[in-house]
């Protein structure tokens, strides 16, 4: 599985490792264990399935595809997943609301939260850009087999319909993405003369019925048990609207995180358009995906740009707070959207990149993990190079370091072009170099670290090191990382 990111290779570690790293679903509580799996396009029986597995990784969360009522078809295209046909029942090509329930009984059983794509800006592009929901077939499936239906129900009456055309924007596409009113009101829309999807009506005040419905149905996923919500296309609804269909008892128990694509940090016209406001706007409960250092440490792993540009993102601007930062390397927008794809990163930088979120004091990283079978021509994109990511053995020990120094302060001590290295306390130690040729970095040790005291590089079987005076000199193959973990 090494292969899906990169060409660093891994060997045997020493059984202490090893030991470690198998007790890590039992011995690690929820405070010790945030790293969020995004299962994408997993279905929920696959989840449920393999629970113990997820735990045992050291996951602390899994983001599954949005429980909703969405299109089902042969082939169950992944952005079908995106197309609400009814926010009142859960029906879709990765399952209903009782195999939903079986899986949030299974991870919670583990010890493992989940989390929620919540889609509620739009509804589905279908029947001739139809803004009638649920349709008329779909009300006749509700009346002819009232029983399985009512099993699949959030909420609401199902012998009504939910949206009319009185609930939806005027059907006019987003053209320009820099004019942040047109942004919230028109619709997402592709090429051609595809008239988008119909956008809810959100906007006026104190006409409440699309917020209500909204906020009845995060609600239901709550009390399901559902504990974090993934806010699609966030960018694209007023604050306002955001903060009253998520109600405080959720907002101050879940985690909250929208997805506000940005390209840059602040300054950036994208930032200041979207991701500044919401940050300003929203409690502080509210957390994003940190685009922001996603651009960051993409322009720091390309050729020529300095890897030290990262070394203090913060200070640039180039970095969401540490609590309301979900941290990323890559997402399913990336790969699946042609206008997003010049964020893939070369499967070695990727690797580093997932050593540097996962090393690093700051934010809650996620790690992309895609189970896109069905989607035509039929097999996962790029030649399946996220199949399989999130249960391979160098990311289970990057996610074992970053349990073990949850809540250590990170203090960087040395930032080039090619390389960076800093510490977790006394207790880890991690270096990355971007660069082909090894590097020596020669670090002042005097009340940093642990001496005659041995750190095991988790991410090899290198032999342990020992810092035995005021200097020490690590040594970074090219095209690795280590991250040393001091041992009992």
């Amino acid at each position: 599985m090494l292969r899906k990111l990169g060409t660093v290779g891994v060997g045997v570690v020493s059984l202490l490792i090893v030991l470690a790293l198998s007790l890590m679903g039992s011995t690690q509580t929820l405070a010790q264990t945030d790293v969020i799996l995004h299962a994408f396009d997993w279905s929920y029986a696959t989840v449920a399935e393999r629970a113990g597995e997820i735990a045992e990784a050291g996951y602390g969360a899994v983001l599954v595809t949005p429980p909703l009522k969405s299109p089902i078809t042969p082939n169950c295209p992944w952005y079908q997943r995106y197309q609400p046909q009814d926010f009142r029942v859960i029906s879709n090509c990765d399952g209903d609301k009782e195999s939903f329930v079986a899986m949030v009984d299974a991870l919670a059983g583990v010890g493992v939260l989940t989390y929620a794509d919540v889609v509620v800006n739009h509804m589905a592009n279908e029947r001739n850009a139809s803004t009638m929901f649920p349709g008329a077939a779909v009300l006749g499936d509700y009346a002819r087999e009232p029983d399985y239906w009512a099993q699949q129900r959030l909420y609401g009456d199902l012998d009504q319909g939910l949206f009319s055309a009185q609930d939806f924007h005027a059907p006019q596409c987003i053209r320009n993405y820099d004019n942040r009113p047109e942004v919230i009101q028109g619709r997402i829309c592709g090429g051609g003369n595809d008239p988008g999807l119909p956008d809810l009506r959100d906007t006026v005040p104190g006409e409440n019925w699309v917020l209500n419905q909204r906020r009845q149905y995060v609600q239901s996923l709550y009390d399901l048990g559902v504990r974090g919500f993934r806010l699609d296309a966030a960018k694209h609804m007023p604050n306002g609207a955001i903060r009253y269909f998520m109600p405080d008892e959720i907002a101050q128990n879940a985690h909250i995180f929208a997805e506000i694509i940005t390209t840059g940090g602040v300054g950036d016209k994208e930032y200041d358009l979207f991701l500044a406001p919401y940050l300003r706007e929203l409690p502080a409960d509210f957390a994003a995906y940190d685009f922001p250092l996603l651009h960051a440490i993409k322009q720091a792993f390309s050729m020529g740009q300095p890897l030290s540009d990262i070394a203090q993102p913060y200070g640039t601007g180039n970095a969401l707070a540490h609590d309301r930062s979900v941290t990323v390397v890559t997402t399913h927008d990336i790969p699946y959207n042609d206008g997003f794809r010049y964020l893939i990163m070369d499967p070695t930088d990727e690797d580093l990149a997932y050593v540097y979120i996962m090393g690093r004091d700051g934010g809650t990283p996620m790690v992309f993990d895609d189970g896109t079978t069905a989607d035509p021509p039929l097999g996962r994109i790029d030649g399946g190079r996220w199949q399989d990511v999130w249960n391979c053995d160098r990311i289970r020990r990057m996610i074992h370091f970053h349990n073990q120094m949850k809540g250590i302060p990170m203090d960087v001590l040395h930032a080039d072009a090619c390389s960076l290295l800093w510490r977790r306390g006394e207790e880890g130690i991690v270096a990355i170099n971007k660069c082909g040729e090894p590097q020596e970095i020669t670090i002042n040790t005097a009340f940093k670290f642990k001496w005659h005291h041995p750190y095991q590089d988790v991410l090899s079987n290198d032999p342990s090191i020992e810092i035995n005076g005021p200097s020490f000199t690590f040594q970074v193959p090219g095209r690795s990382a280590k991250m040393w973990m001091g041992q009992p």
